[in-house]
């Protein structure tokens, strides 16, 4: 007997028993739901090429820290035109500016010990100091090797510490070239002098003197002054260089009036001597030399050719540049001052580059030291 004939078979329920109707409800794959995934993933992909073409996915991935690229102009501001100045950097021996080596440049604030873990550097770019018996001048030194008859270009970057993104930007951006000096009053001090060393920068210490204008501009508490007695001011130097091991020496702060008065700076240039470290003065003072004039145990020592504007616009940076790099080669050596604002940062990180393309040997400014 065939099953149609089965009896029963012609009842409508027994038949949906049987045959049950197959339903997509419940079932994800072509639902709604799989076609609203699709179309999202569509715009997303849709929204990251748009950016990617019209340059600000950069911008994008940077939020959670500045970002300073001197290779783009930024769109005018639709206000009164207040606000940071990021117009492209003029060119150097009028190039275009776009054949320069310019790198956008992403300060975020975070730590020494972060900065290590975040952007590790090569092992072998750390600082290797020399024999443990070398005074510190000369141990903690980068050699500049391989110079030839090139003119010698040096840069010292000042005031670091305090400000964590820009420090973090100049110790893993800038070339291992460039020297740095830390502010005796940052937190973590030997941490960042740890990580400069990591990337291969020679260190050296902000020595705060008095201005000829102070209390208006005050060196800190630790700043050595003019009315102070002798062991006052070899006390705070003490006290200035107790957490700053590693260092080659002090580059000066401020100081115009300290550096005039030589019965002032002498006993601080014989104890820096004595503990073999160099002295750079940042402002170009006569009273240096004074002061060192017949001084057995005086340091090693030089003055800075030029010093860079604190804050200055992007024109006023590229003029400062170029007039390092023109008097370099006219002079044979310059050695410049450089504050540790953002907009600097980003510059000196071409430096390399350029001073190549003009046939400078970039070099740390203890190659600029000496006894004279």
């Amino acid at each position: 007997m065939r099953d149609d004939k089965l009896p029963g078979n012609d009842d409508p329920f027994h038949r949906a028993a049987l045959h049950p109707v197959s339903s997509g409800r419940g079932s994800w794959v072509g639902g709604p739901g799989f076609i609203f995934l699709v179309l999202l993933l569509l715009i997303v992909a849709g929204a990251g090429l748009y950016l990617q073409a019209t340059g600000r996915l950069g911008d994008l991935l940077a939020q959670g820290g500045q970002l300073i690229d001197l290779g783009r102009t930024p769109a005018p501001p639709a206000t009164n035109g207040q606000g940071p100045d990021l117009q492209p950097m003029a060119a150097l021996d009028n190039a275009p500016a776009a054949s320069l080596p310019v790198k956008p440049l992403v300060l975020t604030a975070m730590g020494p010990q972060e900065l290590l873990e975040k952007r590790p550097p090569p092992r072998t770019l750390r600082l290797q100091p020399g024999e443990f018996d070398q005074p510190p001048v000369l141990r903690f030194a980068r050699a500049a090797l391989f110079l030839g008859a090139k003119p010698r270009l040096g840069v010292l970057v000042v005031g670091l510490g305090l400000n964590q993104g820009v420090t973090a930007a100049a110790i893993a951006d800038l070339p291992p070239e460039i020297t740095l000096s830390f502010s005796p009053y940052a937190p973590e001090l030997v941490a960042w002098i740890d990580a400069a060393h990591a990337y291969g920068h020679e260190v050296m210490l902000d020595l705060p003197l008095e201005p000829r204008n102070y209390p208006q501009d005050d060196p800190g508490p630790l700043g050595l002054l003019t009315a102070l007695n002798k062991d006052e001011n070899l006390r705070r130097l003490d006290q200035l260089l107790t957490d700053a091991g590693g260092i080659t020496g002090v580059a000066t702060q401020f100081g115009d009036r300290f550096l005039a008065d030589s019965s002032a700076l002498r006993p601080i240039l014989s104890e820096l001597g004595q503990r073999g470290l160099g002295f750079v003065a940042t402002i170009q003072s006569g009273g240096l030399e004074a002061a060192a004039k017949g001084l057995a145990d005086a340091p090693l020592r030089a003055g800075a050719d030029l010093a860079f504007s604190q804050d200055a616009s992007r024109q006023a940076l590229t003029a400062e540049i170029e007039t390092l790099l023109r008097q370099t080669k006219s002079q044979g050596q310059a050695l410049a001052v450089v504050p540790s604002y953002p907009l600097a940062i980003a510059g000196l990180t071409s430096l390399a580059a350029a001073a190549k393309d003009r046939g400078l040997a970039l070099v740390p400014a203890s190659a600029f030291l000496s006894k004279e």
